[in-house]
């Protein structure tokens, strides 16, 4: 590969992050709706950390969000520098 060759893909929008923060919010959202199931049945369970772990995932999503959106900016900053090198 010549040194100023680069890779068509290796300069496009990354998507996993935001593939990665749409299944931790599924998943979330599943650990809230099973933890007031739960609790609705009147029979004394509870989901163990119902809360605090539902926080969790909330706030990864975000920073996932967030990570995925600077990384893509830096990408497309590097792809304009070398377009307009060429």
């Amino acid at each position: 590969m010549a040194s100023g060759h680069h890779d068509e893909n290796e300069l496009l929008p990354i998507t996993w992050p935001f593939r990665a923060a749409g299944t931790v919010m599924v998943f979330t959202t599943i650990w809230f709706c099973v933890g007031f199931a739960i609790q609705g049945q009147d029979n004394g369970h509870t989901l163990a950390g119902h809360m605090p772990i539902f926080w969790v995932g909330v706030y990864l999503t975000i920073a996932l969000v967030i990570f995925g959106g600077v990384l893509n900016f830096y990408r497309e900053r590097k792809r304009r520098s070398l377009l307009e090198q060429q």
